[in-house]
């Protein structure tokens, strides 16, 4: 790229002093799609365990509904003395008001991983909007934060290649970091310190 390009955006780094960039604001549409994409993998673990746990759970319930059939206290046909007894039947579902319980859950009793997978894919979906929507708050947050303060701003230097830290003499390391807080302190345009 060209250097008196208007769009090169490679900063040159000069070994006199360190470069400060500062983050101005962050666009909410990027935290969004990372938040999603963070969030569906965070909760993907505690979504299998939580519907796998659940479908079990509503399996039993089903199970433990189907198995109370209607029953009567004698059998159909039973007769005292020549007369046909009258065959009351006791349905416990009916009787209880769980029928539409009982038709509900009828899915999940007779396909509990297929109910399982489906919730897993629901919870993961809405783990994945939820974080989503805490990283789009907290980039609101710092846009707003760095309307008034400016953002955080960071320091970069210039590496020197030709001589490693390995290799620098302890006083000559010394004498570059005193110089760099020195540098450091006269750049410095703030009184707070942390």
């Amino acid at each position: 790229m060209r250097e008196d390009h208007p769009y090169n955006l490679e900063p040159e780094l000069t070994r006199d002093g360190p470069m400060r960039l500062a983050i101005g604001r962050v666009r909410l549409r990027s935290v969004a799609r990372v938040g999603f994409s963070i969030g569906w993998i965070v909760s993907l673990i505690p979504a299998l365990l939580t519907s796998g746990i659940v479908a079990w759970i509503l399996r039993g319930i089903w199970g433990t509904l189907d198995g109370w059939s209607p029953w009567s206290p004698w059998s159909p046909n039973t007769r005292i003395a020549g007369f046909a007894l009258p065959t009351p039947e006791f349905r416990p579902r009916e009787a209880l008001h769980v029928d539409g319980l009982y038709e509900w859950l009828a899915p999940i009793g007779h396909h509990p991983f297929i109910g399982a997978a489906l919730g897993t894919l629901a919870l993961t979906v809405i783990g994945g909007v939820i974080f989503a929507i805490i990283l789009i708050l907290a980039g609101w947050a710092y846009n707003l934060f760095a309307l008034f303060t400016g953002g955080l701003e960071f320091e970069m230097v210039a590496r020197d290649t030709t001589r490693s830290a390995r290799t620098a003499s302890p006083a000559s390391r010394r004498e570059a970091r005193a110089g760099r807080e020195q540098e450091r302190a006269r750049e410095d345009d703030t009184s707070l310190r942390w």
